[in-house]
């Protein structure tokens, strides 16, 4: 489940103050796309292509907006939610206040009684009479936290997340005795940073698909590439060590696969060819070599172990059985392996030049750890008591999920539920 397209037309001026998505999320930077049409094109989905010029001649036909900016006013995803809920807000008159930052939490009589902010430069108190609720997402944008807290190493650079997530209200919260949980956790994924971005891309689809698979400094594989992202990292963390790094993870495919299926910020060679991103080769994002030798040696790997691994992987492919890491064994793993590629769509030989190679951090979509509430998404001391007037919800809190991950969503859903759920007791509705 996930929204619709949305008409940002609707938010006139306004839509420029909504933070542009992750980039990975736009074709091209720009083309907005649900995750079943990103599945689509892709994966070499049929119809994908013709989606794709579709969702494009949209784009370049808001001929006014054009000359404005360079924005998609047909978001999908988060930019799609937001705005639905900046209409929602507009449409009832409920003023939003920008770059306005919660400095202190305000206590009065032992409850929460408002906040010191800072607005256009001056310092504001604002009271609450029913309640204060936190929901300023986690502190992956902070790398001394980071340091603090996370599996190493860590790098607010590999992460996904909003870099404005840097978990001040967390500390405000603490200060007053709140607890914390689930601080050494976050949603994790293996991510690609390509210079110049702002923000890491994460690896979903790429690595599910066939004639490509991650190894570490050894060339060994370590993971099923096709496992869920959180899998992945947590494999990466599990399994380095000074004899095996594997952070960073090296992404090797070969020509066949860059041909066929997007990577990263590029589109498949058929429709981008190298020439058209050789930028991206002269910074050194993409390594490209004519054999598996001389691409382990740009990339820093052992090529005896690097040829061993995909010799085994071409044989994987013939029986379409991965007897290591049963890659493409579940619906899972073949939901973004090409349905076009027998007997396992998620496994082909790496045997066509030029091959590839693309460095995996373990990154992730947000920190999970937070700010321990109750049932009410009231905030608890360390004794598990409540701190009146105070609620958190979404990645300042700790998870509901606890460790596990049951799917896509396992963030935003929660939110706005325990939104509801907190705005609810506040008000005694």
């Amino acid at each position: 489940m996930e929204p619709e397209h949305f008409d940002a037309r609707q938010l006139g001026e306004d839509f420029l103050n909504l933070r542009s998505q992750n980039p990975q999320m736009q074709v091209m930077g720009r083309l907005g796309m649900t995750a079943v049409e990103a599945r689509m094109t892709m994966t070499g989905q049929p119809g994908g292509m013709t989606l794709f010029l579709k969702l494009w001649l949209k784009y370049l036909l808001d001929l006014r907006w054009r000359l404005r900016s360079p924005r998609d006013r047909n978001p999908s995803g988060g930019n799609a939610l937001i705005g639905m809920l900046r209409l929602s807000l507009m449409d009832r008159k409920i003023p939003l206040w920008l770059n306005t930052g919660a400095r202190e939490l305000i206590v009065e009589d032992g409850r929460v009684a408002g906040v010191v902010a800072e607005r256009e430069g001056k310092t504001i108190r604002i009271g609450a009479t029913r309640g204060v609720i936190l929901g300023a997402g986690g502190f992956e944008g902070n790398q001394a936290m980071r340091e603090k807290y996370l599996p190493k190493p860590t790098r607010a650079e590999w992460s996904c997340g909003n870099p404005h997530n840097t978990g001040e209200v967390i500390e405000m919260a603490m200060k007053l005795g709140a607890g914390i949980d689930l601080m050494d956790d976050a949603w994790w994924g293996p991510t690609t940073v390509v210079p110049g971005e702002d923000l890491a891309r994460f690896l979903v689809i790429e690595k599910s698909l066939p004639r490509s698979i991650l190894v570490n400094k050894r060339g060994e594989r370590f993971t099923n590439e096709a496992a869920p992202y959180i899998d992945i990292v947590n494999a990466m963390y599990e399994k380095n060590s000074p004899e095996s790094p594997c952070v960073p993870a090296y992404f090797v495919f070969d020509g066949i696969y860059r041909k066929n299926y997007m990577c990263g910020p590029l589109l498949q060679g058929s429709a981008q060819p190298d020439w058209m991103a050789r930028k991206l080769f002269k910074q050194g994002y993409m390594k490209k070599a004519k054999t598996l030798d001389e691409l382990a040696a740009m990339i820093g790997v052992d090529a005896e172990g690097l040829k061993a691994s995909v010799a085994k992987n071409n044989e994987y492919a013939r029986t379409g059985i991965d007897p290591e890491y049963q890659r493409g064994e579940t619906l899972y793993d073949r939901y973004y392996g090409d349905a076009k590629v027998e007997p396992n769509p998620c496994l082909g030989p790496i045997d066509t030049a030029p091959y590839y190679a693309i460095e995996a951090f373990p990154g992730e979509l947000g920190t999970k750890g937070g700010l321990t509430v109750d049932a009410r998404a009231r905030v608890l001391t360390e004794a598990g008591e409540a701190i009146p007037g105070l609620y958190a919800i979404g990645n300042c809190s700790a998870s509901v999920m606890g460790r596990s991950y049951p799917g896509a969503g396992a963030t935003i859903g929660p939110a706005t539920t325990f939104g509801f759920i907190a705005a609810n007791d506040a008000t005694g509705g």
